[in-house]
């Protein structure tokens, strides 16, 4: 049997309890919230999954799906995989990983809002998407929501928008939670303020611990990400939200209308901070995972703080190198914020590139334990490099002018989204599972046999995609052209062994729900691979 989970918290990390709920209620009910929202977000990316499938068979002219309904499965599963799977996934892990450091959640009002309205907007979503035929793309870039030739009326547009909003609402009321729970009496600051708990929060205690000093010691690294994540999705989602507000307003009054790239700026000043979403929170389980393997303390300091800082700045000030390609002639304007995003997008490389660093140099020389779980974060740390350089092209504006609208830019966000993020949740499901359920992995082979299989797979079929897109392959189109149907066919073949691979680890979550034996969760460790 498979008994690898996630080993003990230091000495120092226990959960400090500062309400009035016992700390045993406290863990039990955050447990169940983590397992609702793992169990939700997976039946999420079965669907959103299979959705993806049917995309790629249409390019590959295996199957035959109408045109707008292509486009429609498009919108369904672009949401469902980014948002509803892994950005709700890594919001509900985020709570774990904070408790494990000894911040546990203060209120549970926030965390069931953020669930039950993460859910309400994904039914929305998939009514209005898949059977009234809202097909504006998951972007759905204004004003072509509006302009739909018959497919869907107004009311469908509007109402889809309310369900995005819905998702929207569940994101700032998860960014309400964390802020809620990061800057509590649980940072045991020597002055017991606002202002010192906040500095502590956001790792003045790591610059200048003369001035903000904790009982605690230094604050917990995995602290950081999660706390930049909730600052920045809380008013990067605002903008998004008026959009939406936007929308609904003109599908219910047709005299009403907004500036064109007034709606782009609104969408994209949401539409790449929301990558953070799930970039951060894999940061923190990153920063959380690796030292428990390696035992031994994350090898950051000063350095590191400076970069979430710099985070914190700078992810509200990139949206426009998505608008390189969006703006007329004689709007200076857009061009002046298109120039000024260039350098700000680079700059975010520096938090990517120190957190690689720590945790290689964490990595380096230890005693590093290599299971499933172990194995399934490194190789999403290499695709976070991997995708990051890639990150670095599409942020140079003079590359936009041919990448911008290729399959370039759909391979390059599936292996940040997918071969990192989505690596990095499989290998939190195998690292966390054993202590939320109380049980171990049923079969570890099974587990070596998905790794690879999705590996392989995932970048055999990014990879055609990419190539694809360097040799001009067309982005959001139903029908490629001919000449690139060869290639989509290869990518089919690595698409299969990666669907074969959800398929064994699937039956292998089955089993373990049905048939492994329940052991004490606190009992459950994975140093060693064995059980305390």
């Amino acid at each position: 049997m498979m008994t690898t989970a996630v080993p003990p918290a230091p000495a120092g990390a226990l959960p400090y309890d500062d309400s009035e709920m016992p700390i045993a209620l406290v863990q039990a009910r955050t447990r169940r919230l983590v397992l609702r929202i793992i169990w939700t977000s997976t039946a999420f990316l079965v669907v959103s999954g299979i959705l993806g499938l049917l995309l790629r068979l249409r390019q590959g002219e295996v199957i035959s799906l109408g045109d707008n309904f292509w486009y429609a499965v498009m919108t369904a599963h672009g949401l469902g995989a980014f948002i509803a799977w892994a950005g709700f996934f890594l919001m509900g892990i985020s709570f774990w990983v904070l408790m494990k450091v000894g911040f546990p959640i203060r209120s549970f009002v926030l965390p069931e809002i953020m669930y039950w309205t993460m859910v309400l907007g994904v039914i929305g979503i998939v009514l209005t998407t898949l059977l009234s035929g809202f097909a504006g793309s998951w972007v759905f870039l204004y004003p072509l929501p509006f302009f739909s030739a018959g497919q869907w009326s107004d009311t469908v547009t509007g109402v889809f928008s309310f369900s995005v909003l819905m998702a929207g609402v569940s994101i700032l009321a998860y960014c309400a939670a964390v802020l809620q729970t990061a800057i509590s009496p649980a940072l045991k600051a020597r002055k017991d303020t606002v202002g010192q708990r906040i500095g502590l929060t956001f790792g003045f205690g790591l610059l200048f611990p003369s001035r903000f000093k904790s009982d605690r010691g230094k604050e917990p690294y995995p602290v950081l990400p999660l706390a930049v994540n909730a600052v920045d999705m809380f008013l990067a989602t605002l903008p998004f939200a008026l959009l939406l507000v936007f929308n609904i307003i003109q599908s219910a009054s047709n005299g009403f209308s907004i500036n064109v790239l007034l709606a782009g700026n609104l969408l994209w000043a949401f539409g790449h901070p929301v990558v953070y979403l799930l970039l951060f929170p894999a940061a923190a389980t990153y920063y959380y995972l690796i030292p428990r393997y390696a035992g031994r303390e994350l090898v950051a300091g000063k350095a590191v703080a400076v970069a979430w800082l710099i985070a914190l700045t700078m992810n509200l000030f990139v949206w426009a190198h998505h608008l390189y390609m969006n703006y007329p002639d004689g709007e200076n304007v857009q061009q002046t914020l298109g120039t000024i995003m260039q350098p700000t997008t680079y700059a975010l490389v520096l938090p990517s590139a120190l957190s690689l660093y720590s945790i290689a140099a964490t990595i380096w020389r230890s005693n590093f334990q290599w299971n499933v779980a172990s194995k399934f974060l490194v190789a999403g740390i290499i695709s976070w490099l991997i995708a990051g350089l890639q990150g670095i092209i599409n942020a140079t504006a003079a590359f936009q002018e041919t990448l911008h609208n290729t399959l370039w830019i759909v391979g390059h966000f599936h292996n940040m989204a997918f071969l990192n993020m989505g690596l990095l949740i499989f290998g939190a499901m195998y690292a966390f599972l054993p202590e939320l359920m109380g049980k171990p992995w049923w079969n570890e082979r099974l587990g070596s046999w998905h790794l690879w299989g999705t590996v392989v797979g995932a970048y055999g079929w990014v990879t055609c995609q990419m190539i694809q897109g360097l040799e001009g392959a067309p982005r959001r189109w139903a029908v490629l052209p001919d000449q690139y149907l060869t290639l989509t066919h290869v990518s089919l073949g690595f698409l299969g062994l990666l669907v074969a691979a959800q398929l064994v680890f699937a039956y292998n979550l089955w089993t373990t729900l049905r048939k492994s034996p329940f052991d004490d969760p606190s009992a459950v460790t994975l140093r060693g691979g064995t059980q305390a």
